[in-house]
């Protein structure tokens, strides 16, 4: 459950490929939009395609942190906690998230 007491959404927009192996996904949010707070049961990476030059990531225990980001820049992320991200700038963040299977 999200701390605003609804059930946890997807991970990202939209499936592009799965097999055994891998999940990818598409993460797109508009500016002003976030995503859905969510939780990772998977390790994962993340490739900017899209960059808006920072991303506010919002954790269920009320803790922020943001970063700027670059198109290319990529990160391995294997800490699982219920968050969601922000785009507070006026333009479109898209990723590309890789779960490892």
């Amino acid at each position: 459950m999200g701390p605003d007491g609804k059930n946890l959404g997807e991970i990202a927009s939209v499936v592009l490929f799965e097999n055994d192996r891998v999940k990818i996904w598409n993460l797109i949010v508009e500016p002003g939009e976030a995503s859905d707070w969510h939780l990772h049961g998977r390790d994962y990476v993340t490739v900017i395609v899209e960059s808006n030059g920072a991303l506010e990531a919002q954790f269920g225990d009320g803790t922020v942190s943001e970063s700027g980001n670059s198109v290319g820049d990529f990160t391995y992320h294997d800490s699982h906690l219920v968050h969601r991200v922000m785009n507070n700038t006026d333009k479109r963040y898209k990723n590309v998230l890789i779960e490892l299977k």
